[in-house]
């Protein structure tokens, strides 16, 4: 049976095969969270227009096409399914506290001589997620910029990307998956694993949760396992390896940051992306200090100055979207 997801992709995209409409038509009737991620999912993918041959979405008709591919039998699933489909059908695309999720067709090749680049920039305070055509899924954090072609290549999948984002990324023998990032390469085949490259910082910092990848840099290459989290230094080119918890470090896809005993100025920029903030501090005095703790996307700032006064004393003053702070 083919996964969910792939089945999914290819019925977004009009593609389905008659088995592929009854593997969807019993997964449907397993449970309500289903049909309201599919329909969901659904106006997502039409609001965004990123199709060729897209129509202006009526959830009347869409419900009658989807009865021609999907006969389901119970009068109830089909009643539920249709107030499901009503309420996709006016979702907001940007969620709760700035996460956005969307799916994209980018394999898709369109009727042009050549791949067009196309950029996803989030902005600070916001969060997003993609799906590609190939399976691949990807978070991006705020502040960062992803360019992703409109086809990929027979050969290869290539991205760019400055900031920070988590990558799960589908199987492909034939056609590896590469992230480009401040001069240095991840490969990678079945994977998942988190890049942070964001222009203010003088490292790049690859986490590997699951699979294999290979990075390469301009003078080396190297092979990272799961729990291992290379560190490239873009000032004295020197690559460290350690072994690391992968959740501290991709926790902010699921809504939170896991600091374990971080430097306290790089926790501080976290801070200012991921809550649209600025903060105002003399570096001396806080250089050299480090700082443990979980901030939370569903609490505002107070939350971390809260927890920072635990274990340093301060003292701050807030103005709108600005925070100064300073050492008692």
């Amino acid at each position: 049976m083919q996964k969910i997801d792939t089945v999914i992709q290819n019925y977004l995209q009009g593609l389905t095969k008659e088995e592929e409409n009854l593997q969807l038509a019993t997964w449907l009737k397993e449970s309500p969270e289903n049909r309201k991620r599919l329909f969901s999912e659904k106006d997502i993918w039409d609001a965004y227009g990123l199709q060729a041959d897209l129509k202006i979405y009526q959830t009347d008709s869409e419900l009658q096409i989807l009865k021609s591919k999907i006969k389901v039998t119970s009068s109830s699933a089909n009643s539920l399914s249709f107030k499901i489909l009503r309420i996709a059908a006016v979702l907001l695309l940007v969620f709760g506290l700035g996460w956005a999720t969307r799916y994209i067709s980018f394999d898709k090749p369109q009727p042009v001589i050549s791949s067009i680049l196309q950029e996803i920039v989030v902005p600070k305070g916001q969060v997003n997620q993609i799906f590609l055509a190939d399976g691949t899924r990807i978070w991006i954090n705020s502040q960062s910029k992803l360019t992703i072609p409109s086809f990929f290549a027979s050969n290869e999948r290539v991205v760019q990307l400055t900031g920070e984002a988590f990558f799960d990324v589908a199987k492909d023998a034939k056609r590896p998956f590469k992230v480009e990032a401040k001069g240095q390469t991840i490969v990678a085949l079945g994977t998942s694993f988190n890049i942070r490259a964001y222009p203010d910082q003088s490292e790049i910092q690859t986490t590997l949760s699951t699979g294999r990848i290979e990075q390469f840099d301009g003078i080396e290459r190297s092979i990272l396992e799961p729990g291992e989290q290379s560190v490239f230094n873009l000032e004295t080119k020197k690559l460290t390896i350690n072994k690391v918890n992968p959740t501290n470090f991709n926790s902010w896809k699921d809504g939170r940051f896991e600091f374990q005993n971080e430097d306290l100025v790089e926790v501080f920029k976290v801070v200012e992306r991921w809550y649209d903030v600025e903060i105002k501090y003399n570096e001396k005095d806080f250089m050299g200090m480090r700082f443990s703790g979980v901030i939370k996307r569903n609490k505002d700032v107070q939350h971390f100055l809260n927890l920072l006064n635990h274990s340093i004393p301060i003292r701050y003053h807030t103005d709108i979207d600005k925070i100064n702070i300073l050492r008692r």
